[in-house]
């Protein structure tokens, strides 16, 4: 049984068209696996979609490759910025949506507004022929999440003391896709738990499962200064405030509960 209590102390694409690109896609073997957000909804204010690669793309990703679509297939114009930026090992590409239309009151979000809005559908294709496949993603837009993650609003899922049950971890909302290491288990006597974690259901959910069986007493789910959720909130900020992108996020999370 799990009992929580308060804490100590303490990171931004039409059918017709669609279905004759995908016929003039070559045949080869594809490198397109996932995109996260990968659940059903995203927030209206969401800064970033992530295509994971089974292997790194031999030239760079061109936007013009890339479209997003509301659910008649009309184009959102000028959703991007025309600046892919792919991972360290090349197997992720990160797509940043114009920042300057998800923040209000700034001059390209007063011009023309946000590109994504509460309540619409939107589909995102890539039909990059290095894919060897369209890569196709649809959300649902819902209004959008503009507060700093808070870990005191996470549930925390009971586990048993003597079994390897997995420790769930439960979300309001998604986080960004690399955030399970950013999470980690200090245990009774104040030693790091080992154990492998995973994000699951849409990124809204850390897996950990111990190496060894859970002990009874203490323990702290600590969160790491760098972790954000797709639309650019951190533990320190929310995306939306002002000077947010200055400051830096020094102070972990904690979250403290006890195993019986």
């Amino acid at each position: 049984m799990i009992s929580t209590s308060t804490p100590v102390a303490l990171k931004a694409i039409l059918n017709w068209r669609a279905s004759a690109l995908l016929l003039a896609l070559p045949l080869i073997s594809s490198a397109a696996t996932l995109v996260t957000p990968s659940g059903p909804a995203v927030p209206e204010n969401l800064l970033r979609i992530v295509l994971h690669l089974d292997a790194p793309l031999k030239a760079p990703l061109e936007m013009r490759h890339v479209l997003l679509s509301d659910a008649d297939g009309v184009p959102i114009d000028g959703a991007f910025l025309d600046l892919p930026l792919a991972g360290r090992d090349g197997k992720s590409l990160t797509l940043l949506l114009h920042p300057g239309r998800i923040k209000t009151g700034v001059g390209p979000n007063l011009k023309v507004g946000p590109a994504l809005h509460a309540g619409q559908s939107v589909v995102l294709r890539i039909d990059d022929p290095q894919l060897g496949r369209m890569v196709e993603k649809r959300w649902q837009v819902q209004p959008p999440l503009r507060q700093a993650i808070t870990p005191q609003q996470w549930t925390l899922q009971a586990v048993k003391r003597g079994s390897r049950t997995p420790l769930r971890v439960v979300f309001p909302t998604a986080l960004d896709a690399d955030a399970a290491p950013l999470l980690a288990l200090q245990g009774p006597g104040g030693t790091r738990v080992a154990g492998t974690a995973r994000l699951a259901a849409g990124e809204t959910e850390w897996r950990f499962t111990p190496a060894q069986a859970w002990r009874a007493g203490s323990y702290v789910l600590r969160v790491h200064p760098q972790l954000e959720d797709p639309q650019g909130n951190r533990l320190c900020s929310a995306f939306e405030q002002a000077g947010q992108s200055a400051q830096q996020c020094d102070d972990e999370g904690r979250r403290e509960f006890i195993i019986d």
